[in-house]
């Protein structure tokens, strides 16, 4: 079997250790949704690899980027080996704006991350006006998380809920509908960090 992916390196370990997608999420903590969108190659990562690697008994380096060992202690201690910047770009509606921000003091940046900075209250009581979200666009969804969303042109915050097919987006006020993930609706990322003046 290749290693070459994520994927395939999931679903080898699992292979090797004799253990089914719910029985993963069980001993992982991580939804068996999203096990199985990890192991399709329908998500490229999970804030929650730590946890797979750990309940696989596998090197989370190995897993996560195929670097190292498959067996065996973490060399850096971290989730992966992933390109790091030092600056997040901000994007906006119609893609990159040009502008950067500074991450979080002390965070190791990502090439999967992205910076919006939202021009209007969204439908989640945390993310108000002139809030800046970062969002990594390779982490799978969970249900509850915040993610972020271009939809109808315009892009706001949204917290995902885990559906048969792709998923819903909701927000706060139970009065609205859940939108269900199609085509029309670009899911852009899991939030990470949300910035926001409390002032407000």
């Amino acid at each position: 079997m290749k290693s070459d992916t994520l994927a395939n390196r999931l679903n080898m370990a699992m292979a090797i250790r004799d253990i089914t997608q719910g029985a993963l999420a069980k001993a992982s903590g991580v939804s068996q949704p999203t096990i199985w969108r990890l192991t399709k190659g329908e998500a490229s990562g999970s804030r929650k690899l730590v946890d797979i690697a750990r309940a696989l008994n596998v090197n989370v380096e190995w897993l996560a980027s195929g670097e190292g060992e498959m067996s065996g202690r973490s060399t850096s201690g971290g989730l992966d080996k992933v390109k790091t910047g030092t600056t997040i770009p901000v994007w906006n509606a119609h893609g990159k704006s040009g502008e950067v921000i500074a991450p979080p003091n002390g965070t190791r940046v990502r090439k999967s991350w992205r910076a919006y900075i939202l021009e209007r209250n969204s439908g989640c009581a945390e993310a108000t006006a002139g809030s800046i979200i970062i969002v990594d666009t390779d982490i799978a969804p969970e249900t509850g998380d915040l993610v972020v969303a271009n939809f109808n042109a315009r892009i706001s915050v949204y917290r995902f809920l885990e559906g048969p097919f792709n998923g819903f987006l909701t927000v706060d006020d139970p009065r609205l509908p859940a939108v269900e993930l199609t085509d029309e609706v670009e899911l852009i990322g899991v939030a990470i960090f949300l910035i926001r003046d409390l002032r407000r």
